[in-house]
């Protein structure tokens, strides 16, 4: 610290997304139907979490976790060789989508987006509501946030940072920023949709 960011940077989701598409069943994908190939196409993640204290907090994460070919499961919690858990937090996850899909409901509702209401009110901040003591570097909050990577067909990777608030960012190359796409949220867990619901509508993806 610091990079200029208050959540994940860029710098720690690529080198992540390097080590993630390089496993096996990464980036296997239907090409016909773009949908992931059970027993072939698998995803992977990786607990972020920041360690130390107010002045010389550094950004770390965890060894992958190998899931299925929808999901996969990073552990809420960690040990570090070099300090207690009293100065280690857990700040968000990273993980790949083999077919270079949008963030789905099950992603989003990692985050709760109220403590007690998770499929009803959003959060206004992005720090897990009712985190007792969220990480602090000088007298800034880190904020929560869970990262997507992907690999398209042509090569190109995807880069999306999402928000217990439900707002979804693209990374932008020519712009060298993080874009808004849009707030989301898990549908309510009584319903059958199996698609965020979102404030514009169906959640697009920007080309570069």
């Amino acid at each position: 610290m610091p990079t200029g960011d208050t959540s994940i940077p860029i710098g720690l989701i690529r080198d992540v997304a390097d080590a993630l598409l390089k496993r096996p069943g990464a980036k296997v994908c239907e090409p016909s139907t773009q949908r992931p190939i059970v027993g072939l196409s698998t995803e992977y993640c990786s607990t972020i979490y920041v360690a130390g204290d107010r002045e010389t907090l550094s950004w770390r994460v965890t060894e992958p976790v190998k899931g299925t070919h929808k999901s996969c499961e990073a552990s809420f919690s960690v040990k570090d060789d070099d300090y207690p858990a009293s100065q280690v937090w857990v700040v968000g996850y990273v993980h790949n989508h083999p077919c270079g899909a949008p963030p789905s409901p099950l992603d989003l509702s990692v985050w709760p987006t109220d403590a007690f209401k998770p499929y009803v009110a959003m959060a206004e901040v992005r720090l897990i509501p009712g985190n007792p003591a969220p990480a602090v570097h000088t007298k800034t909050a880190i904020e929560m946030a869970s990262a997507l990577v992907a690999e398209r067909q042509d090569g190109s990777r995807i880069f999306l940072r999402y928000f217990p608030t439900g707002e979804i960012q693209q990374w932008i190359k020519k712009k060298s920023a993080w874009v808004t796409l849009d707030f989301c949220s898990p549908p309510e867990a009584s319903s059958f949709a199996r698609t965020l619901q979102c404030r514009q509508g169906a959640l697009r993806l920007l080309r570069e």
